[in-house]
């Protein structure tokens, strides 16, 4: 099971990627040892050494480390306490923590440590292609972990922003309403055309709104897809864009036409003319041509 592991590991994660491990235990010993593992199986790690328990925090403060191996059984701070310090820290408290020891072996001990906050628990003596597993499995929960938290934070800083965009617009809209009141009672022909204009911008911006959001969700699934694709095609317009976004994901004519409000002929009509662009043979799937993108 171990082997199968650092199989996956070794596949799924590149072992030219640079991190900082901050290995800590009262032994300089041990540290030599797990050092040594570092430098022959993984040399471009960065690894940092402590052996007093009572520095970790503030050195953690400092070189944010990827991930801290610590020993369980310390003088002045064991591990569990280093642990409980670090999760208490804003600037520490999500670097993932291995938990190394040979005298805490019990089912109790793991569960302790676990529920304490450390990701993993490695036993001594150590051996290399464990310590290597557990430590790029840890790396790589880490990673996603990081890239899952800016995924989020990017998602709420465009949801804000397209929600203060949305309120100045209905501030907006609400004034000409206000304006459009005071027309139907002295000007009623003029009043009609006010809300003939305001029902079409109202749908055109409904429009505009919509295509946004799709179009950011749409770009974290297939990145520089439009980039790509206006790269190869100059000449295509925002509409041939949509089209072709519509199409990426496997929307028929039928589907895509109730989307942009237009007839099922002319998203055909404009399907032709894509191919007609971008210079397709008969036959061609333009669905899967355009999954190349």
């Amino acid at each position: 099971m171990l082997m199968y592991l650092v199989l996956v590991l070794i596949t799924n994660f590149g072992s030219m990627d640079i991190y900082k491990i901050l290995l800590v235990d009262d032994s300089l010993q041990n540290l030599i040892v797990m050092e040594s593992i570092f430098n022959n199986l993984e040399p471009n790690y960065q690894i940092f050494k402590i052996s007093d328990s009572r520095e970790v925090i503030d050195f953690a403060q400092r070189i944010n480390p990827d991930l801290i191996i610590s020993d369980w059984d310390m003088p002045h701070f064991c591990g569990i306490n280093i642990i409980k310090k670090l999760k208490l820290n804003e600037l520490t408290k999500d670097i993932p923590i291995i938990m190394v020891t040979g005298i805490m072996l019990s089912t109790e001990h793991l569960k302790t440590a676990l529920d304490a906050g450390a990701i993993d628990y490695v036993r001594k003596p150590i051996e290399a292609v464990e310590l290597i597993a557990r430590t790029k499995a840890a790396l790589l929960i880490a990673t996603y972990y990081k890239k899952l938290i800016m995924q989020r934070s990017q998602e709420l800083t465009e949801s804000t922003l397209q929600l203060i965009k949305n309120q100045k617009y209905i501030v907006s809209f609400t004034k000409k309403l206000e304006k459009l009141n005071l027309l139907i009672d002295n000007n009623t022909e003029k009043a009609k055309k006010e809300l003939f204009l305001l029902i079409s911008e109202l749908q055109k911006e409904n429009n505009i709104s919509s295509w946004v959001k799709f179009n950011l969700s749409f770009e974290k699934v297939h990145k520089n897809f439009s980039s790509n694709l206006l790269l190869k095609y100059p000449s295509l317009t925002p509409s041939d864009i949509k089209i072709c976004s519509f199409i990426r994901l496997g929307m028929h004519s039928k589907e895509i036409s109730s989307v942009m409000n237009q007839t099922t002929d002319s998203i055909k009509v404009s399907r032709y003319r894509l191919r007609k662009r971008m210079e397709l043979e008969k036959g061609v799937n333009l669905e899967n041509f355009l999954s190349k993108f």
